[in-house]
């Protein structure tokens, strides 16, 4: 049997009162908002924060350079 099929067997068996709850809360878990996935973060979290300065696309020195091949 489907969940779907004991849902409605079970929905029988309930005074017309318990079948409204059901309803709202199913409506419920169907609006509700759904928590971020773990790992991913919300556009724009830190606006404001800090700001890009103008020369960010600028290309590094040698020596930056250097850096990165140690």
């Amino acid at each position: 049997m489907t969940v779907e099929e004991r849902l409605a067997d079970t929905l029988r068996q309930l005074n017309p009162d318990k079948r409204a709850e059901v309803l709202d809360f199913a409506e419920f878990l169907r609006v509700r908002v759904r928590p971020q996935r773990e790992g991913r973060r919300p556009f724009g979290l830190a606006a404001g924060d800090f700001t890009v300065p103008d020369d960010f696309d600028d290309p590094l020195s040698a020596d930056e350079l250097g850096l990165f091949e140690q």
